[in-house]
């Protein structure tokens, strides 16, 4: 299985597509909950939604701050994602890390104004990457800009 190295805060990619990194554990040794996770939280409390919401969305908002700086776009958007789960322990659904990462990913980058909405007609579509490593997890999202 491949392994990827992260450097430095660099927001443009090879591609022209500009990306931020959300780096670290958050959520035992994952950088996000899964989907169950989250379903599982408001089972027990019907307000563990919100408060898992906001904060999983401040940690997303953080890395957009410091790697994307004031970068804006009014343009339609493909998201790419690349998740670096850990390599050791039992590996997680793609299905339920993808989800909920995707939603609140999508809402902390208009909450940051970085694209004006999340509906259709700004986030046109995405792609998805899992790898493994054997180091600190993270969740890399690449912006490419649309006509």
């Amino acid at each position: 299985m491949m392994q990827e190295k992260i450097s430095g805060n660099d927001t443009m990619c090879h591609s022209g597509r500009v990306s931020f990194t959300i780096r670290g554990a958050f959520c035992g040794d994952k950088t996000l909950p899964s989907l169950n996770q989250y379903l599982e939280a408001i089972g027990c409390n019907p307000r563990a939604g919100g408060r898992y919401k906001k904060q999983y969305v401040m940690v997303i908002i953080n890395a957009i701050r410091r790697d994307l700086k004031r970068y804006k776009t009014t343009s339609p958007v493909i998201l790419h994602y690349t998740f670096a789960e850990p390599r050791k322990g039992a590996k997680r659904d793609r299905g339920n890390i993808f989800s909920l990462a995707d939603k609140f990913i999508e809402d902390a980058l208009r909450d940051c104004q970085v694209i004006p909405d999340d509906s259709p007609k700004y986030v046109r579509n995405f792609t998805h990457e899992f790898i493994y490593t054997d180091g600190e997890p993270y969740i890399r999202v690449e912006i490419e800009e649309i006509e």
